[in-house]
């Protein structure tokens, strides 16, 4: 039925390519969190999701934003320039954050409230962000060649080798597991992704210091426009696990951590999987000035009717759910599944088409929004003094208003850019 709906249009079958993958890559990691619960303690869940929350930060800053535009040159060669200049730039950066940390470990503990058993993960995170950057850039190279089975096959063997790593570390009393399987994952990433990208045609030969200087200030828009709203748009995505830790524990960042996992991680992949596809489907028509309102419309429903299932399936089962899941303690995390679903859901909705905004190089309204919708989440810190339940039914209510006006604002570009075609 979905395939009829969508019937004719490229932009379906990548999608699906995306989407299979994604879902395959997803469910091992949710399916291993049935044992890695039971074998790693809450406070361990807390720390790695600290951890991940600082990579995810930091990794916008890491190539400057200039791995989004591998999608937009005409030439090939300008797109495996612009990998080159990503990567290098990715390179000093987390050089520098890696000597930063050495010198203020202590203080950066101590301000995200990790325990001195924990303290060691914040030496990784120059690693971490360094290998997701690269990838990053990788997968932005294949998406421009359509190459989505590939994209899909390194997902799923990245999350292969992460849930082996973490699962035997842990079997034999390693509490650094996690730290482990999840750098372990994003080394076979690379691997994976550089084998792909050589089979796609990727050649060193067109490797030009001076047309990474012109790309660089042809491009400029995207550090100097996209690059700080994204961060503080990055920093929105992760500011509750950060400030669950500061306000709380790391006990309750475990909890929180799982609930995570099952709303906001596969809900996260599926609109990346989504974004990646329409960034490329979007950008042909604009080169052509062919419409592209009959594909959003179409997605959005689909979209929808997502995340109103999914809202109706935590509402009903969520808490019973986690407990057989992952153990009764863990019951906890289903209530905050519950709170948290209608953000979930609406982000499921609005943030696969928010591509848009880049695909037809707009990013100034995005930034605009990103701005405010950090200065709106800043606010959850005067709400410190509530129990946690009460704290992310505040964050909740906030992300769900922001996010109608994100959508409110994708839907006046859709409409200028089809007035825009219709007139030349």
């Amino acid at each position: 039925m979905i395939r009829k709906y969508f019937q004719g249009s490229d932009l379906f079958s990548n999608i699906i390519t995306l989407v299979f993958g994604t879902f395959l890559a997803q469910m091992i990691p949710i399916l291993l969190q049935s044992v890695l619960r039971r074998i790693y303690s809450p406070e361990d869940f807390g720390a790695i999701a600290v951890f991940i929350s600082i990579t995810a930060i930091f990794v916008i800053f890491s190539t400057l934003r200039y791995e989004m535009a591998i999608n937009l040159p005409k030439k090939k060669a300008d797109a495996v320039n612009l990998v080159f200049l990503s990567l290098f730039i990715s390179f000093i950066f987390n050089a520098i954050l890696f000597i930063a940390v050495i010198i203020l470990k202590e203080q950066i503990a101590s301000i995200l409230n990790l325990s001195s058993e924990y303290s060691y993960i914040l030496y990784f995170s120059p690693v971490s962000i360094f290998l997701f950057s690269s990838y990053q850039t990788i997968n932005y190279y294949l998406v421009r060649e359509k190459a989505f089975k590939a994209i899909s096959a390194n997902k799923v063997s990245r999350r292969i080798a992460e849930g082996v790593a973490q699962t035997g570390l842990g079997v034999t009393g390693k509490s650094y597991g996690l730290l482990a399987g999840d750098i372990f994952g994003h080394l076979i990433n690379n691997v994976t992704g550089w084998y792909q990208v050589i089979r796609k045609g990727f050649t060193i030969r067109v490797f030009s210091f001076k047309r990474q200087k012109e790309l660089a200030v042809t491009y400029k828009e995207f550090p100097l426009i996209n690059l700080i709203p994204s961060f503080f748009n990055a920093i929105c995505l992760n500011m509750v696990v950060i400030l669950i830790a500061m306000f709380y524990s790391e006990e309750v960042v475990g909890f929180f951590d799982l609930t995570r996992l099952v709303l906001a991680v596969p809900a996260a992949m599926l609109t990346l999987s989504i974004s990646q596809v329409l960034l490329q489907n979007i950008s042909q028509k604009n080169q052509k000035k062919e419409s592209i309102i009959a594909d959003i419309k179409k997605l959005i429903i689909l979209l929808t009717v997502i995340g109103v299932t999914m809202i109706f399936v935590i509402l009903v089962l969520a808490p019973w759910a986690f407990s057989i899941y992952a153990g009764e303690a863990y019951y906890t995390s289903g209530i905050y599944a519950q709170i948290l679903v209608p953000a979930a859901a609406i982000k499921i909705i609005v943030s696969p088409i928010s591509i848009i905004f880049v695909a037809l190089k707009r990013i100034k309204i995005i930034s605009i929004w990103q701005i405010a919708n950090f200065i709106l989440l800043c606010c959850l810190y005067f709400f410190r003094h509530l129990d946690v339940v009460d704290f992310l039914k505040v964050y909740v209510l906030m992300d769900v208003v922001s996010y109608v006006v994100f959508f409110i604002l994708i839907m006046r570009l859709v409409r200028k850019y089809e007035s825009c075609i219709k007139v030349e």
